[in-house]
């Protein structure tokens, strides 16, 4: 007998007493079957488009993106022990692909940083200031604080993106305020 014919042997001897001890189908595989970690929070990065350009038009404008991050916090359906989430619209469950797991074309991250760090990609990638916008706090003196101390012509180690987001805030909170 070769070794092939004793594992194959051995396998079958195997699958025989597994089917005899269990009745029901096997337990899906931690590898397999997706399961949330301890944490709980996944994150999606979201980017979109929201201008466009028009093909046949003379004053051709690159499109506007926004950026944003989404929480997802699963919940297991009863009814088919899948892990799934509620998007408003239907329910999606993730799938595995080569490099982890995915809710419909979006990656899933299992950390904020994962996910913002996929949005700075994007935004180089389209050309966009690459700046934590979403950080910056809501409070005018903190604002005006941070504009002071990144100042283009104050500090020559200045954070010319910073600087700029931070004026494009606080201009955005001047008109809403008025």
């Amino acid at each position: 007998m070769t070794n092939a014919q004793r594992r194959a042997a051995w396998l079958a001897s195997r699958k025989a007493e597994t089917e005899l001890h269990h009745d029901s189908k096997p337990e899906p595989t931690p590898s397999s079957a997706f399961c949330p970690h301890e944490a709980g929070a996944y994150y999606l990065a979201a980017v979109e488009t929201v201008g466009t350009f028009k093909m046949f038009a003379k004053d051709l404008k690159p499109p506007v993106y926004t950026y944003g991050i989404t929480t997802v916090h699963f919940e297991l359906n009863p009814d088919t022990g899948k892990w799934i989430w509620f998007d408003g619209v239907s329910n999606q469950s993730p799938r595995k692909t080569h490099e982890g797991w995915r809710l419909g074309s979006k990656r899933l991250h299992d950390t904020r940083e994962s996910a913002e760090a996929e949005l700075q990609r994007e935004m180089v990638k389209n050309g966009d200031r690459v700046t934590k916008v979403h950080d910056l706090p809501d409070d005018m003196t903190a604002l005006k604080k941070i504009r002071s101390a990144h100042h283009p012509d104050r500090n020559p180690d200045s954070d010319g993106d910073l600087y700029q987001a931070v004026v494009e805030k606080l201009d955005r909170m001047r008109t809403a305020t008025q």
